[in-house]
């Protein structure tokens, strides 16, 4: 009589799924559009302040694909997401066609504020790349970076320099004091000390202040 062998084969392990390459910072999205969409509403639309939003969005949506790339996500995200630097590459090449675009056609001041937008942006990647973007420091200069695009969004329709910075600048304050205070609420709950939070906002108050006696 012959045995039968049952050979007992394991299940199969499921496939690793990659990593989302679409930036997690929920906040950061409402400091880039809120800006970006009440000029474009207010100012009324152009193509170089369309080219200047489209860039804006791009080069945002590149810092997902940056982070995972540089494998700041984690090695498993890094393995798993081998698409993340193409897409890093296309986001980054979408961005500078359409800067590029917007700084051929925009005038003298447009161009400058564009050359600031480029300047900032490069930093703040350098941040991510280091590893700081979670920092207050690499926070802030998130904020910095992702409100100034609307200045030369509102220069590119026509808007005086002065008044479009005192829109840009009351973004700034705002989305900045804002960071502050959730960055503030965070520390109390690990107890952790919240003079350099309380400082900031101190000093962001000032102007604000200064501007109404004025």
């Amino acid at each position: 009589m012959m045995s039968t062998i049952t050979i007992s084969q394991s299940p199969p392990s499921p496939a690793v799924r990659g990593a989302h390459l679409k930036p997690k910072e929920h906040g950061a999205y409402a400091i880039l559009a809120i800006p970006l969409v009440t000029g474009l509403v207010a100012a009324g639309p152009t193509l170089v302040g369309g080219c200047i939003a489209a860039a804006a969005f791009t080069g945002f949506l590149a810092h997902e694909p940056l982070l995972v790339t540089l494998g700041h996500r984690g090695g498993r995200a890094q393995r798993s997401t081998p698409a993340a630097r193409g897409r890093l590459l296309l986001l980054l090449a979408s961005t500078l066609a359409l800067g590029s675009t917007a700084w051929a056609l925009g005038q003298p001041v447009v161009q400058l504020a564009l050359i600031a937008c480029a300047l900032l942006a490069v930093l703040s990647f350098t941040l991510a790349c280091l590893g700081q973007h979670r920092t207050l420091v690499g926070q802030l200069w998130g904020v910095v970076s992702l409100s100034m695009p609307c200045l030369p969004l509102l220069l590119a329709a026509g808007i005086e320099l002065s008044r479009a910075l005192e829109v840009w600048a009351t973004w700034l304050i705002g989305f900045s004091a804002t960071t502050l205070a959730v960055r503030s609420v965070i520390a109390a709950q690990k107890r952790q000390p919240r003079h350099l939070h309380w400082a900031a906002l101190l000093l962001l108050s000032l102007p604000v202040v200064a501007a109404a006696i004025a």
